[in-house]
């Protein structure tokens, strides 16, 4: 990467424009990416929503790897990218898998797409997200909830699991490692909620309902006890952690935000929405400061910063990945 590249911040993010597309476009293209920086650098992971097919860019190189659906069928959840160079997620059951027809957490090595472990797991998962020092939650149909050491490739402790029968759309780990989240709606009608564990002594879930019909996504602000949460509105939930209320509302998303992700700084939020593309707002005031779009409003993509600051990655309606910065003259 160029150091010349600009960090994004408040006062240029209005000036964002694409520099690069990742991947080779495929039309029509329908459905959406899901999309995910490496936390040490700016390796980049893209894997479709029907876990397919999962692509990822050694730092932004012109080199693209590319695992099929015959290799490693993942279920739908969003892989972690993990910096020690392997790249972890949920295999859906198959014949060949070495405990057949299970549900699977598995590692792939980031240089071969190879299989470094993998573990059957009892039933269907509900939902999983990894964290950069190396754990996992992974949240099992059962009302089951465990916490993995993915550098051991053990079980570290069960958790209290969710007690109602939930769609869960997201997972968070808080950047200290104290807390990890969980948005979703309840089946049975009621409202949608975050579901929030403290990690340090092993509680929870404390749940909190949210006015929202149906809760997509959650993310945890980089340095302060905050986390936000989307789903079907044009609003966004900003939640106090400690406190475990919600503190204020950012209305007026230009999209459904099916992903929040912050920037380094914690001043800007990107969101990639339903099908119109994504958007760069202020997090003080939630007005948008940038928004871009395409013609595909069959798809539903991630936007996401890269470690340093410098690039927000969005999943385009034709399958490719675009990379967007500030033009250093800007």
């Amino acid at each position: 990467m160029k150091s010349s590249v600009p960090i994004i911040t408040v006062d240029n993010a209005a000036h964002l424009t694409r520099v690069r597309q990742l991947g080779s476009p495929r039309v029509p293209f329908a459905g959406g990416q899901r999309l995910g920086f490496a936390p040490a650098d700016n390796h980049l992971l893209a894997t479709e929503e029907s876990g397919v097919r999962l692509r990822w860019w050694k730092s932004l190189g012109v080199a693209e790897k590319t695992v099929s659906h015959g290799e490693v069928p993942l279920a739908e959840f969003k892989p972690g990218f993990l910096r020690d160079g392997s790249i972890v997620g949920i295999g859906a059951p198959v014949a060949t898998a070495a405990t057949p027809y299970r549900y699977r957490i598995l590692a792939l090595a980031v240089e071969s797409g190879t299989l470094l472990h993998e573990s059957a797991l009892p039933c269907p998962v509900t939902c999983f997200g990894v964290r950069a020092d190396g754990t996992a939650l992974v949240l099992l149909d059962e009302g089951e909830a465990h916490l993995w050491n993915l550098e051991t490739w053990q079980p570290m402790r069960n958790l209290r699991g969710i007690s109602v029968s939930a769609q869960l759309k997201d997972c968070a780990f808080s950047p200290d490692g104290r807390y990890a989240a969980v948005v979703g709606t309840p089946h049975d009608g009621t409202s949608s909620g975050v579901w929030l564990w403290n990690l340090e002594d092993g509680t929870g879930p404390d749940h909190l309902s949210l006015s929202m019909p149906f809760a997509g996504s959650v993310a945890f602000h980089p340095s302060k006890p905050l986390l936000v949460v989307g789903g079907n509105s044009n609003e966004v939930d900003v939640v106090d952690v400690r406190e475990f209320r919600i503190t204020r509302t950012l209305k007026d998303f230009h999209c459904i935000p099916s992903n929040l992700d912050f920037s380094p700084e914690g001043d800007l939020l990107a969101a990639g929405g339903d099908g119109r593309g994504f958007a760069v707002h202020r997090f003080d005031t939630g007005e948008r400061v940038f928004r871009h779009g395409d013609d595909n409003d069959l798809q539903t993509s991630d936007a996401v910063f890269s470690p340093d600051g410098r690039f927000i990655a969005w999943g385009q309606g034709d399958g490719t990945v675009g990379l967007w910065a500030v033009d250093p003259g800007s």
